[in-house]
């Protein structure tokens, strides 16, 4: 008797390449380190060592905001991404950006981007634009399923792990959607940092929706 395994409901993410990360690496990357030391916890963060612009950016030290040239430069290269990715005429609007900072133990606990019912995110994205895959780790995602799986058996036959860490490189925008629970391990001391810039994605338009 044959039997046929068929693997239903699929959660996708997307990869691609931010085609001016060098120049953007050397752009950024000093400022961001240095602006790092001033940067504050999210108080409602859970935890105790991390280095993000996520709530505020540094006063007098801002990168990012309405009519910054480093944002407009970053917009023209996600936009670009982005555009990839869609497959039906659409609108995105994107409300801000924001960079994360890893050299010395640093860590993200799991979390998702979903917003509030008002100011909703339907996908998430992290650019790595300064990323060694020998000494830093990709975020790992939580299977949103997971819980419901414990009512079940899984075969071992079904090759299914509950954490899944993609491969990433230096320059990848990795997108994906809000909803998926993901954490960033502990980061070893470095000299080369691990810097990220993340940033959501409202879809305002897809096809004729």
């Amino acid at each position: 008797m044959n039997v046929y395994a068929q693997k239903i409901f699929p959660i996708t993410i997307f990869k691609t390449k931010v085609s001016d990360n060098d120049n953007l690496k050397e752009l950024l990357v000093p400022k961001i380190s240095e602006n790092a030391q001033y940067l504050a916890i999210p108080e409602y963060w859970t935890t105790n060592n991390v280095k993000t612009s996520f709530d505020k950016e540094p006063e007098g030290l801002e990168l990012f905001y309405e009519g910054s040239s480093y944002q407009d430069l970053l917009m023209k290269e996600y936009l670009s991404c982005i555009a990839e990715i869609f497959d039906k005429e659409y609108k995105v609007h994107i409300p801000r950006i924001w960079y994360n900072f890893y050299s010395d133990g640093e860590y993200q606990e799991k979390h998702d981007h979903l917003g509030t019912p008002l100011t909703p995110c339907h996908f998430s994205c992290i650019h790595f634009l300064s990323f060694d895959p020998q000494e830093h780790t990709a975020p790992q995602f939580t299977d949103p399923l997971s819980q419901l799986r414990n009512l079940s058996v899984e075969l071992d036959r079904n090759g299914y792990g509950e954490i899944c860490s993609p491969h990433v490189e230096e320059g990848d925008l990795l997108v994906f959607p809000s909803y998926l629970m993901h954490s960033v391990l502990p980061c070893s001391k470095t000299d080369y940092p691990r810097i990220t810039l993340s940033f959501n994605i409202r879809v305002l338009k897809y096809g004729n929706d």
